[in-house]
């Protein structure tokens, strides 16, 4: 499996995890593939992302296997992550998607402390997006100026 293939395959667990269609162990045996099918991935950055990726699906799937009577923390996350990894619109719609998740995301694990640390281990993969994007679109204005 090569990169492209695992964030193909991640999404189609993200939607599996959004639509509900899977068990907990289901999904924990997703995870599991992944990591296997991954593990000759080596490229320090893609190794990177994969491994935050998946720590964070580990964490989506653990927190699946609770329930909790105020919120359905699994479908709210699982929403906010994939509303945030849209490539859709331009690099500043983008960057406004990704912290809208983040800061949905830390208001949820703000209401319930005893999945905060799993919810906030969700936004480490959306914090590195947000930061890539933001080094962009400056790099974009900063050419965009020289060019003027």
């Amino acid at each position: 499996m090569n990169y492209d293939e695992f964030n193909t395959e991640y999404t189609k667990v993200l939607d599996k995890i959004r639509g509900g269609k899977c068990s907990w162990s289901e999904l924990s045996g997703h995870v599991t593939r992944l990591r296997q099918g991954t593990a000759n991935i080596t490229m320090p950055v893609e190794r990177a992302q994969i491994d935050s990726d998946l720590a964070a699906l580990g964490q989506m799937v653990d927190l699946s296997r609770r329930t909790n009577d105020r919120e359905d923390v699994w479908t709210i996350t699982s929403d906010a992550v994939r509303r945030a990894s849209s490539g859709e619109g331009t690099v500043a719609d983008r960057i406004a998607r990704i912290a809208a998740s983040i800061d949905e995301i830390t208001s949820l694990a703000n209401r319930n402390p005893d999945e905060r640390e799993a919810l906030m281990q969700s936004t480490s993969t959306l914090r590195l997006l947000h930061s890539s994007l933001q080094s962009s679109l400056q790099a974009e204005q900063a050419e965009a100026a020289a060019a003027h």
